[in-house]
Formats: C-alpha cells, structure tokens, sequence
C-alpha cells in the first residue's frame, strides 16, 4: 500500500475517520490517513494531472480509500437488516476498497468548496448513482448543474484510467471487481 495522504492536489476528507457516515461511528479513530495499492497510484496520478492542466487550484477530495476488513465488517453491519444491505459489500469477502483498489472521492473547486454533486457521499437515494440521475433531474430532485458536476468527476476519472461504479457519483475503480479479485489479496488488516 501507498499513503497518498499528503499528494499534491489531494485533499482529505476521510468520512469513516468521523461521525459523519452512514455508521454514525468513527471507524478509523479520526486518522486522517488514506492508502492505495501500489498498482492504483498510476491512474490517481494521471487525473490530478488532468485536474492541474485543465482545472488549476482544483482539487480531488477523498472520502475513503484502502479498507480494512475490520470496518468493511462494521459498515457491513451497520445496514444489515436494511432495504441498503445490497449496496455494501461482505464483511467476509469485500469489495475493491479492501483491496486497496478503489476510492470514494469528490471535487473541490479552486475556493476549496465541494461541487455540489446533489446528494452526499454514501447516500442510499436512487439518484445518488447514474442509475437514477435522469428521473432525478425530470422530478427536480437533480439540477443540471449537479449532473454536470457529476459528469465533470466521472469524465476526469474515466480519463485517467479508473471505472466508475453506476450506483455512486463517488466511487470509482482502479480494475473490474472480477480482475482484482483474481489478481490482488485483500487488504492485510
């Protein structure tokens, strides 16, 4: 694993080192610390440096990076038994997060403000993810400007390599779920 905790034009917003999750626990007891695997650095690299070339003083902001199997595990835990339990990966299998191989992440903008993205990290809402966008904007529960927002991040990560996840504005990964798992260990904690 790799600290990408202190790259350039990364900011760090780790939502499961506070309360402010879909747990409502500190899992990671408030570090501020975010890694990847070795073999994601290349494709992170690759979209700051699209950010920089065309976006200056914008930032990627990121809201969790490698998992432990031990938080997996709790987040797991903390939706069991909810109409959002199929949206969390095993806390005896994982997903790509414990492989090191994904990342949760927004943009900020040269003020240091989120773009507004029209619904927040870890929302269960139908519209969070590209699924539900276009009846969002037809209800109004989206704006343009939120899908564009959305679409600008989506582009940016495209770009450089990374695969979005079709059900979160945020997620993105490195491979396919089926690559990593026939590839990579789990993350070791």
């Amino acid at each position: 694993m790799v600290e990408i905790t202190y790259m350039r034009g990364l900011r760090m917003d780790l939502r499961y080192a506070t309360f402010n999750n879909v747990t409502g626990h500190d899992m990671y007891c408030g570090i501020q610390r975010a890694f990847i695997h070795k073999d994601g650095l290349p494709k992170l690299k690759r979209a700051l440096s699209i950010i920089a070339k065309e976006l200056p003083g914008y930032s990627l902001v990121i809201f969790d990076a490698a998992r432990p199997m031990y938080a997996q595990s709790v987040l797991k835990q903390s939706v069991a038994g909810t109409p959002y339990s199929h949206f969390v990966s095993s806390g005896k299998t994982g997903g790509l997060h414990n492989y090191g191989l994904a990342l949760d992440l927004g943009i900020a903008d040269s003020t240091g403000n989120l773009l507004d993205m029209g619904a927040d990290f870890d929302s269960f809402e139908r519209c969070a993810g590209f699924v539900g966008e276009a009846d969002a904007l037809k209800s109004g529960r989206l704006t343009q400007q939120q899908i564009d927002n959305r679409n600008l991040l989506r582009n940016i990560m495209k770009r450089a390599g990374w695969v979005m996840l079709s059900s979160e504005w945020w997620h993105f990964n490195a491979f396919t779920r089926a690559y990593t798992k026939e590839h990579y260990p789990l993350f070791p904690i």
